[in-house]
């Protein structure tokens, strides 16, 4: 399992999956898996196969690549005063290759969930993080075990070559919610279905195979109970480490 650079991810923008019957100030109607239309506070679940097919897949695919693009800026330029970025649509092309359309409906869903903020700079984009200069509001990306060695994030190929597939979208969804409730004393995050799917709008089957996916992808590995002992208070839930970052 590789180990380096990570970057840092926008992720309070999943939080709070709070659904209403009616429209209440801070939510935003969406229609789930099922046909209804809810109100949710909160962006995950608002990403749906049903309305936006892989536009959403590509959305969170983006947000991965505009995390290590900003990284790589970071570097290179040293600290900066803020978390705003320039990035054009072949640099994001060169970390996840997309068309323009997919790029650009990704971009406007991130934009939609609170992810990012996007303005117009003359000729160019840029792109605020939102959230990645507070404490609570990001998350860590393991860049380097995503790169794998490649200017692409290239673990994240299969997502790509099956955009076309609601798995794909299932899988990244339950990546981004594991990321963001990861305890980085431990590497793992502790999560039951019924919050994964209060998050993410995904029903018990497709968390499964997203989870079985993203396992055999070695992009999460599930903790036994012989190498992380629970306390007798501790929930049976799976156990879920992210493969690429470390215990800090």
């Amino acid at each position: 399992m590789s180990r380096g650079a990570f970057a840092k991810l926008p992720s309070f923008w999943v939080r709070h999956p709070k659904h209403f019957l009616t429209a209440g100030e801070g939510t935003v109607p969406y229609i789930d898996e099922l046909g209804n239309q809810v109100h949710v506070d909160g962006g995950l679940a608002m990403l749906q196969w049903s309305q936006h097919k892989g536009g959403a897949t590509a959305a969170l695919l983006i947000l991965f690549a505009l995390a290590v693009i900003s990284n790589k800026a970071q570097r290179k330029d040293g600290l900066r005063k803020d978390e705003t970025i320039a990035a054009t649509y072949p640099d994001i092309h060169a970390m996840v290759p997309l068309s323009r359309k997919l790029i650009s409906d990704g971009l406007e869903l991130l934009v939609m969930v609170k992810a990012i903020t996007k303005v117009r700079d003359g000729r160019r984009n840029l792109f605020t993080l939102n959230g990645v200069d507070q404490n609570g509001h990001w998350c860590a990306l393991p860049q380097s075990h995503l790169q794998d060695g490649q200017a692409q994030l290239r673990r994240l190929g299969h997502f790509i070559d099956q955009l076309r597939r609601p798995s794909s979208l299932h899988a990244l969804k339950l990546y981004m919610l594991i990321l963001h409730f990861r305890d980085r004393h431990t590497n793992f995050a502790s999560i039951g279905y019924e919050k994964i799917q209060s998050y993410t709008g995904l029903r018990r089957n497709d968390i499964n195979t997203a989870k079985n996916l993203l396992i055999s992808m070695e992009l999460l590995r599930l903790v036994r109970d012989d190498e992380h002992a629970r306390r007798p208070s501790d929930p049976h839930h799976n156990r879920y480490a992210v493969c690429g970052l470390n215990v800090s």
